[in-house]
């Protein structure tokens, strides 16, 4: 009999031990964001606990959560947002929170400048009426008033892309306007230079895109969360640029998701690169 109670009392301890253990507080690191106004100061509140922080000018924050509990992130420029703490919360190393903006809709307001009354007829008899002076009503000339030379039937402008022409043949203006070139060939060469420049368009983008992805996490999540030495950042969000999915979150801005395609991506990169 004795045996079975000490088995009983290891089974009750290991019990409310691990019990004890899950409901202890951990510290949540976070971050708030939304792409067009400044997240300083956001309140951040466990509604559970009664415990409340702010988050810093980059709109970082940390606060002592347990399972279950509710946080609501607040301030006057964005809509409340609240937040359930779930084990995906409490199992990411750091929580991104989006805020909306706060759209504030006033009430309908009549401007009645002269106490005009809506009825045209009215307010027309009652508004006085003067003429507008101008340099034309006084026949004077308006110096911002370009001037037509005398003996110029007709002007032709070229646009920017003349300097391509330069190599085809003759350029005849004639009074039809007609232009005497090889098209072919001009065609061919403006079609040329246009994919250059999206393909240059679509670099600059990516570079864009990068920088910014590192100004938002700052390198600060990317070496003490992510395990990633700095001079290795970039090499990584080149690496991660490789997959299509990840530039479609990148277009979108969705920096919540950006997080979870990273935090998989980060140990692959580290094996590759023999970092682990």
């Amino acid at each position: 009999m004795k045996p079975f109670r000490k088995l009983f009392f290891a089974c009750a301890l290991w019990v409310f031990f691990f019990v004890g253990r899950a409901q202890d507080p951990e510290t949540l690191e976070g971050r708030v964001y939304n792409a067009e106004h400044d997240v300083s100061g956001t309140h951040v509140l466990n509604t559970t606990t009664e415990k409340a922080t702010i988050t810093t000018n980059d709109g970082f924050f940390d606060i002592e959560v347990s399972l279950n509990d509710t946080l609501v992130f607040s301030a006057v420029q964005f809509r409340k947002k609240i937040v359930v703490v779930t084990k995906q919360v409490l199992e990411s190393k750091l929580f991104i929170v989006p805020l909306q903006e706060a759209l504030t809709l006033l009430e309908e307001v009549v401007v009645t400048p002269y106490n005009l009354t809506g009825d045209m007829g009215r307010d027309l008899d009652r508004m006085p009426v003067t003429h507008v002076v101008t340099a034309r009503s006084l026949g004077l000339e308006n110096k911002k008033t370009r001037l037509r030379p005398k003996g110029v039937g007709k002007t032709f402008r070229l646009n920017k892309y003349m300097n391509l022409l330069a190599g085809y043949d003759t350029i005849r203006l004639i009074p039809d306007l007609r232009l005497d070139l090889k098209i072919v060939r001009l065609s061919d060469d403006l079609s040329g230079r246009t994919k250059l420049e999206k393909k240059y368009g679509a670099i600059e983008k990516e570079a864009g895109q990068i920088d910014a992805i590192r100004s938002f996490f700052t390198d600060f999540v990317f070496v003490e969360t992510l395990k990633l030495p700095e001079p290795h950042i970039n090499a990584f969000l080149d690496y991660c640029m490789v997959d299509d999915g990840f530039k479609e979150l990148a277009n979108t801005g969705d920096m919540a998701a950006l997080y979870v395609d990273m935090e998989g991506k980060a140990p692959v990169y580290r094996k590759n690169n023999g970092l682990e």
